[in-house]
């Protein structure tokens, strides 16, 4: 799950002539991110909100966020990535494990804020269990404070703290 090794552009531009091939794809910015003393208050309260620093030309970016629940044997974690921009309803992301255990294979799930997703994650970011999930994530603030905001939902009967690595890519 780390961005900067899918986010390289492309080398090939056997279409354009006199163009070098970093001419015009710049990389992305990566930003290594993680946050592991957030406190979450169930429902009814919440949501956790964790605002990340990006810079300020980001209209468009891609987030990558793991947590410390195993789900193969290998020791793969689950997490989930996905893409925002400024309109939280524009939010689409791909959860990756989610709730399986060992021995048995991790799943996959799409959440679509387009198509009324309630998350954008499996409940798989909590410390203490599994209980928390990423429900919003979008572009906020404007020059020269923008932010990544994202919101966590924690779904447990008690405050529970968010566990959660990642990257955050501009893409534009």
């Amino acid at each position: 799950m780390r961005l900067e090794d899918y986010l390289m552009r492309a080398l090939d531009h056997g279409v354009y002539v006199n163009v070098g091939t970093h001419d015009h794809h710049d990389q992305p910015e990566n930003i290594e991110v993680s946050n592991t003393t957030l406190s979450v208050q169930p429902l009814p309260g919440g949501p956790g909100v964790w605002e990340i620093d990006i810079p300020d030309e980001a209209t468009l970016v891609m987030f990558s966020f793991r947590s410390n629940h195993t789900v193969a044997n290998g020791g793969a974690k689950a997490g989930v990535i996905g893409v925002a921009n400024d309109n939280s309803l524009h939010t689409t992301a791909m959860g990756l494990g989610g709730h399986g255990t060992l021995g048995t294979s991790a799943y996959n799930h799409v959440y679509a804020k387009p198509a009324a997703a309630l998350n954008l994650s499996d409940k798989i970011f909590s410390a203490g269990g599994d209980l928390i999930s990423l429900t919003e994530a979008y572009i906020t603030g404007t020059v020269p404070n923008r932010k990544l905001r994202t919101e966590w939902t924690n779904y447990g009967a008690s405050t529970l703290t968010l566990n959660c690595w990642g990257q955050i890519a501009v893409i534009g």
